[in-house]
């Protein structure tokens, strides 16, 4: 039995393909650590004052540079993922690799995320958000709110959400499955072809949390730069999280299925129709989340469960 994934490999070859990122002094790099540690406990306060969502358990802060991310990155995998599958020996060591590549252009481009299945605890990446800042132009305190503010809405919403983190398991577990029989990754694309409606509600639930922390991000009218924030961020194309990018490249889930800007257009929706308050039954049962028809037309969710 094997798994899945050489995560030990995979983090070696991020650490080996992915730049450490802009030389900082020692006092500034310090600096930066602390504004970001603040900027983190501020950013909860206004995504729970935005969202109408209050946490109430604890959670860990990690500000990190581009290889602890990888690593800390790769823990939260390996906890979603079937723990031993019965693949060929070499295919842990291929994934391995392959997920490595990834995570090393992930982490050029990834601010920070939530880890809902290591610490809880929210990581942000110190490097790529000073690099992306400098490049941007952009208010360093305002920007360390911004993205925080984006993390810790993930946070409230797997706190009230609970069985999301469980279905994402239980989808990758049922897909990866059949293999333990078949001894080959071969009948795996086969499996998820048969798992549309797994697969396509998974899509939406990806869809939904994104779209919903850029909405409250969006919202905190303490950032006095957040329009050109906003600007020049956006013209930097398409972003998305590392959850969402290895999610779709394990599982092939539609990339463009998963854009922020489709989750978020039902979030707006619905937020301006009923309030965060009215929003914030998606969390409460799986049933009462979009499905992928809904999310394109939020009138629809907004008929079937008002």
């Amino acid at each position: 039995m094997n798994k899945v994934v050489d995560w030990k490999l995979a983090v070696n070859a991020a650490k080996t393909l992915m730049p450490a990122g802009p030389k900082i002094v020692k006092n500034d790099a310090a600096r930066i650590v602390e504004e970001l540690r603040i900027a983190a406990g501020e950013g909860l306060t206004e995504a729970e004052r935005i969202s109408k969502l209050t946490s109430t358990a604890p959670s860990q802060t990690l500000v990190v540079d581009r290889a602890g991310w990888a690593k800390a990155v790769s823990q939260n995998f390996e906890a979603m993922l079937p723990a031993d599958v019965n693949v060929p020996a070499l295919v842990p060591a291929v994934t391995g690799v392959e997920l490595g590549a990834v995570l090393s252009v992930l982490g050029t481009r990834v601010l920070g995320q939530f880890d809902p299945f290591v610490g809880p605890r929210l990581l942000l990446n110190a490097p790529t958000i000073t690099q992306i800042r400098g490049e941007l132009n952009l208010n360093a305190r305002d920007f360390y709110l911004w993205i925080a503010t984006h993390e810790q809405t993930h946070r409230l919403q797997f706190e009230y959400a609970p069985w999301i983190p469980e279905v994402m398991k239980s989808t990758i577990a049922e897909a990866f499955g059949p293999l333990d029989n078949e001894g080959s990754m071969n009948r795996l694309g086969e499996r998820l072809n048969s798992m549309k409606s797994e697969v396509s509600e998974l899509t939406s639930i990806m869809s939904v949390l994104e779209g919903h922390a850029m909405v409250v991000m969006n919202d905190v009218t303490t950032i006095g730069s957040i329009k050109t924030i906003r600007r020049r961020f956006e013209a930097r194309g398409e972003n998305r999280s590392a959850l969402a990018t290895l999610l779709g490249k394990l599982l092939g889930l539609d990339a463009k299925a998963l854009q922020y800007k489709r989750g978020a257009k039902f979030v707006r929706h619905v937020v301006n129709d009923i309030g965060y308050e009215g929003f914030n039954q998606v969390f409460s049962s799986r049933e009462l989340f979009p499905t992928g028809e809904e999310l394109d037309h939020p009138e629809r969710w907004l008929a079937r469960t008002q």
